[in-house]
Formats: structure tokens, C-alpha cells, sequence
């Protein structure tokens, strides 16, 4: 059952974060830069003037919670969150919420994380429905494969489930010149823990993407343990190949939430020259 007052939808959310500007949501702060240890191309030197007032545009993380092994990277998306925090004026929630795709709650943000391991379980007539109307009203599901490339089992449900939800829907590669990646980094590939696929697949309307399917397991990335420590090695390409993880995340998480702003506009270079960045 729908719940009896919709919060707004993403676009009514989208047009509200334009609102605070789009330096206020997508530039570096002032402070804690992230370094670029592996050289790959980015300068996060100190601001050279910078008296503009501080705005931060706060967000939720959630993932999708079901009857199965809904979690299989524990804590990606709160690392997610800390990375955000450091290299973007967006302030997610300390820690992501799991919600039910029959809660309220899955409308109150328009990203959705869903996780999985070698299968997805049926959600039911109910959940689906939900989901659909997520979808509907411009919301933004990302399904990650835990496996890597290993097993084709939770793409295949995937598949099955998006042409129960979206009848008609061609799910089809992400083209490498979408805005996704140049939404705040300049990225070439969707890189996870592993570099079994070079592209990711999606679900499009009118080059938008509602649906991101990605297959190189993004949460074996980001997740880290208890110790504090990177519970998953990234192969063949180690810590290089987790920076590039983490920022391809960021760029996930801006475009779901900020998308719409012009693509030659959309990376991180234009992004410091407008804001006068050494």
C-alpha cells in the first residue's frame, strides 16, 4: 500500500537542491582535501580566495533491505558517506539507512543502493509495485554485484526484476561520454573491487539514467571492517584501482542526486576554475 502523503519527488527535490546553487552542492570544502597519492591527474591545493558562505545540502544513503543477503559489503555505504563528506559539500548521514521497498521512508531521498550476491530473491508484488513508483516519480536505483563478475546469478535477477517493474525497459550499456562520468571526476570505467567489465549497464529516458547496473562490486571497494581497514583487496590494480573505485562512487551519488546540469559543465576541472582554484 502507497503511503497516504508522498514527499516530494526527485525532480520537486532536485528543482529545491538547484535552489542552494550548484558550487554550494558540488564543490570541494574549504578544508580536508583529499590527496592525489596515486597520480592520477587532480590538484586539491588550498583555496587562493574563497570568502563565499558555506552551504551543505544534506542526504540520506540508503540501501534496499530484503528477505535474502541483502548486505554482502557491510559498511560500503557509510564509507561512501565519510568520502563524501571530505570531497564534497554534500553532508550525508552519519550512518546510511536500510529501508524496506514497501517503507515511506524509500521516498525520501532519490537514490537507492541495492547490494547482492550471486542472486536477488523475489521482493513480492508489493515491493515491486513500490519500486516502480520510485522509479516513476524520477528516483534512481543502483544495483551492485557482489560477486564481481564471478556469477552471473543477481544480474539475471536483476534483469528479471526491471522487466517486471519497468515493462518495456531496454536495459543497455552506459555510453563512456555520459555525464555519470564527468559528474564530478573525469572517470573512464565503472572500477569496483574487480575490472571484469569495462562498461556498466543502465536503464535510460531521454539520456537520463533511472537504473545503474553495475557488475565490478563498487561495495567490495568502500567497504572497511571494524579495525578500520579495507575488508576486500581490489585486483589486479590494488590501491590505485579503490581510488578510482571511490571516485567513480562519488560520481554515482552527485549525479543521482544532482544530475541535470550541463555535461560540459559536469567535471571536477570546471568545477575548481569557477571556484577560482589554484
Amino acid at each position: 500500500m502507497l503511503p497516504p502523503a508522498m514527499p516530494p519527488t526527485r525532480r520537486q527535490w532536485l528543482h529545491a537542491a538547484a535552489g542552494l546553487g550548484a558550487g554550494a552542492v558540488l564543490a570541494p570544502p574549504l578544508a580536508a582535501q583529499p590527496p592525489d597519492p596515486f597520480g592520477l591527474g587532480l590538484d586539491f591545493g588550498p583555496p587562493s580566495d574563497w570568502n563565499e558562505p558555506t552551504t551543505v545540502l544534506t542526504v540520506d544513503l540508503p540501501q534496499l533491505q530484503y528477505s535474502g543477503q541483502w548486505n554482502p559489503r557491510p559498511g560500503a555505504m557509510r564509507e561512501l558517506a565519510s568520502e563524501l563528506r571530505l570531497r564534497t559539500r554534500l553532508e550525508p548521514v552519519r550512518e546510511p539507512s536500510a529501508v524496506a521497498a514497501t517503507a515511506p521512508a524509500l521516498f525520501s531521498t532519490p537514490f537507492l543502493y541495492v547490494a547482492g550476491e550471486r542472486g536477488l530473491p523475489p521482493l513480492g508484488e508489493p515491493a515491486e509495485a513500490q519500486l516502480g513508483r520510485f522509479l516513476d516519480l524520477g528516483g534512481m536505483i543502483i544495483f551492485d554485484a557482489a560477486d564481481g563478475g564471478a556469477d552471473p546469478g543477481f544480474e539475471r535477477d536483476v534483469q528479471a526484476l526491471l522487466a517486471r517493474i519497468m515493462p518495456g525497459a531496454q536495459v543497455t550499456r552506459v555510453a563512456r561520454d555520459h555525464v555519470l562520468y564527468r559528474s564530478f571526476y573525469i572517470i573512464d570505467e565503472p572500477i569496483g573491487r574487480t575490472r571484469s567489465y569495462d562498461h556498466a549497464l543502465g536503464v535510460q529516458d531521454e539520456g537520463r539514467l533511472r537504473v545503474l547496473l553495475i557488475r565490478n562490486d563498487l561495495g567490495g571497494a568502500l567497504a572497511r571492517g571494524p579495525d578500520g581497514l579495507y575488508t576486500h583487496p581490489c585486483t589486479p590494480g590494488g590501491p590505485a584501482q579503490r581510488e578510482w573505485a571511490i571516485r567513480f562512487a562519488v560520481n554515482i551519488l552527485l549525479y543521482a542526486t544532482c544530475t541535470d546540469y550541463k555535461a560540459d559543465r559536469a567535471h571536477v576541472e570546471t568545477l575548481l576554475r569557477t571556484r577560482r582554484w589554484r
